[in-house]
């Protein structure tokens, strides 16, 4: 089922002065979080406000990806006072990953974050009536620089990490870790998973048999796929499958005992044959029908399209900073870029829409012509 939402009116293209939007929501940030030494500095004259600023309009602009692009056209055009308030050096740019911190930033991502929430109405129906919340859970790895030192190489060589909690029916970002790449996904999620909800991941996720028995204990609901190698045990009959079972591919559907070792956790296990392939999920609601926990699982591919739209479309594979706090301000940027965006148009623009977004930020694209081709698909 696809997110629907109302569709986009012509008022609400004041939405594209984002820029505007984005110093409005940072000030109260900036204003309650600790400055450091620097900041306090009166010879220190960068301000944190247009720092910030300066990196969003990167993301967002089709034109200005490098780090001297940005700082030459801050200083040699007077349009750019519109992004930020004083000319950049590369010196002052480079510097300011260090002095400022990504708190206030996390702050407005937070805030995004909560807006968005209520405002898509991703999922099947009955999915939405049997659970309060789905979060997908996932991690994606982006190519890091070799002078990165403090990214060591990992499977596609030096790499920062981005560990997601997706929320499904929102069909926007809930929660965020960054990381080196060699970090743990399941132990990330781990930390931060939490009663209430009920998460959806891949295979990668359910080969901890010690963490599934801490999930459990806790009574934290997830459906996982199981990898095929996994020693199972039954452990008791069957259920009976319904005619909506079979149609959707299932096969079985019975308690087992996963694993050998001291630690073998006890979970429903839902065998689904669908499209060549077979699919074992193990899940903790014992409520839901078979078909439901396939239709779940299915969902989880949400948070891979949300990566590869973060990744393609807004282009955010450029490091426009390179310190663990700078990388965390720019992945920051980005996610906080995504959800004006998505805000903004009631769904994640595609290329099409995204370059006419762009035309517009260039002045080559009028507000009535972006506000035709954004609803174009709506027509």
């Amino acid at each position: 089922m696809a997110s629907t939402a109302p569709p986009l009116q012509e008022s609400e293209l004041q939405s594209w002065k984002l820029l505007a939007q984005f110093r409005a929501r940072l000030r109260p940030h900036l204003a309650t979080n600790p400055k450091s030494p620097t900041e306090q500095d009166p010879r220190h004259t960068v301000l944190a406000e247009d720092y910030f600023c300066l990196l969003l309009f990167g993301l967002l602009n089709p034109a200005l990806k490098s780090m001297r692009a940005l700082c030459r056209a801050s200083r040699r055009f007077a349009k750019m006072r519109e992004v930020c308030t004083q000319p950049f050096t590369q010196t002052a740019f480079s510097e300011s990953q260090h002095v400022f911190a990504p708190e206030a930033l996390a702050g407005v991502l937070r805030e995004l974050a909560t807006q968005a929430q209520g405002r898509a109405e991703f999922g099947d129906h009955r999915v939405r009536a049997a659970l309060a919340a789905l979060t997908a859970v996932d991690g994606t790895a982006l190519r890091a620089l070799n002078r990165m030192t403090w990214t060591p190489a990992c499977g596609i060589g030096c790499a920062v990490k981005l560990h997601l909690e997706f929320a499904v029916f929102d069909d926007v970002p809930a929660d965020w870790t960054i990381t080196p790449g060699k970090v743990c996904e399941r132990q990330t999620w781990r930390a931060k998973a939490r009663p209430g909800t009920c998460y959806v991941a891949d295979r990668h996720f359910s080969q901890d048999h010690q963490m599934l028995a801490e999930l459990q204990a806790t009574k934290i609901d997830f459906v996982l796929r199981l990898c095929a190698n996994i020693v199972r045990t039954p452990v008791g009959p069957a259920r009976p499958l319904t005619p909506a079972d079979v149609a959707a591919g299932v096969v079985s559907d019975r308690q087992e005992r996963l694993g050998a070792g001291a630690v073998s956790p006890e979970v429903r296990v839902v065998e689904i044959h669908a499209a060549g392939k077979v699919f074992l999920l193990i899940t903790t609601r014992l409520d839901l029908p078979a078909e439901i926990i396939g239709l779940i699982y299915r969902y989880r591919w949400q948070i891979e399209v949300f990566f590869k739209w973060f990744k393609m479309i807004l282009g955010c594979g450029h490091w426009l900073a390179e310190s663990p706090a700078g990388v965390t301000i720019l992945l920051y940027s980005a996610l906080i870029a995504s959800l004006l965006l998505m805000l903004g148009t009631h769904t994640r623009p595609n290329k099409r829409q995204m370059e006419a977004i762009q035309l517009h930020f260039l002045g080559f694209v009028s507000e009535t012509e972006l506000f035709a081709e954004l609803n174009l698909e709506k027509s």
